[in-house]
């Protein structure tokens, strides 16, 4: 069973988390982390580490952030280990509902590359798709 932390600026955690467990039931540990703008920039370490320590250390993470040098990806990579932890950016739902129906047993790469390939098959430009 994996871990997954989604991770954004504004709520957009809360909703996406929200929105693929409509599609999607999961086995895994989804947790969604909320950089609310009403917070001060000093309080997110404390939200990550409580993120963090809320997770099954033996088991592989996942953490999803919305902006590659975005605030929540900038708190997430000090996170990544070897094989235990991967942070991937540019969150979007297929994504998210990808890694929740993954069985357990797979690796950290496997459920990376998987995740990434998710993202980026459900980026369609509509007119082209309908030609």
């Amino acid at each position: 069973m994996a871990n997954i932390l989604v991770i954004t600026h504004g709520n957009l955690a809360d909703e996406f988390v929200s929105i693929a467990e409509n599609i999607a039931k999961s086995a895994n540990k989804i947790i969604p982390v909320s950089f609310e703008l009403t917070l001060d920039q000093s309080e997110y370490p404390a939200k990550m580490a409580e993120a963090m320590e809320s997770i099954d250390p033996n088991e592989p993470t996942i953490i999803l952030t919305d902006l590659f040098g975005g605030t929540p990806s900038n708190f997430a990579i000090p996170y990544i280990q070897k094989d235990k932890v991967e942070v991937i950016t540019g969150l979007n739902i297929p994504m998210l509902v990808y890694l929740m129906t993954q069985p357990p047993g797979k690796s950290i790469e496997e459920l990376s590359n998987g995740a990434r390939q998710a993202g980026k098959d459900a980026i369609i430009i509509a007119g082209e798709f309908l030609q």
